[in-house]
């Protein structure tokens, strides 16, 4: 007689554990922000434990702490980026421009004579 066969051991899958704790953008502490959503209220905030600086926005059903924290590093660098062209004169390079197909011309000559010299 043969052994009874056995039923395979179901092996669960662990899932992911999305991040709630982030770097802050503006103390630069590791782990210092903590993301709270309120998916009921649709409200999710950071806020900073060493330097209490906070962010709050609306949320979707969809959500998750990584998306509240991108969002505010997004409007950082947008903020960063409208303020610096508005406090400070943005400085223009010199334009360049766009030789003439005549003129490369003229250039390619001065230069044959100049290496016949």
């Amino acid at each position: 007689m043969g052994k009874r066969k056995t039923a395979k051991k179901v092996m669960k899958k662990e899932q992911q554990k999305v991040m709630s704790k982030f770097d802050c953008p503006f103390c630069n502490h590791m782990g210092s922000i903590k993301v709270t959503i309120n998916k009921k209220a649709k409200f999710g905030q950071c806020k900073c434990a060493v330097c209490s600086v906070q962010y709050a926005t609306t949320i979707t059903a969809l959500s998750e702490p990584i998306d509240v924290f991108c969002e505010w590093i997004d409007e950082c660098e947008k903020a960063n980026k409208d303020g610096s062209s508005a406090g400070a004169p943005a400085q223009q390079r010199p334009s360049r421009r766009r030789r003439d197909a005549g003129s490369d011309e003229e250039d390619d000559e001065e230069e044959e004579e100049d290496d016949e010299d």
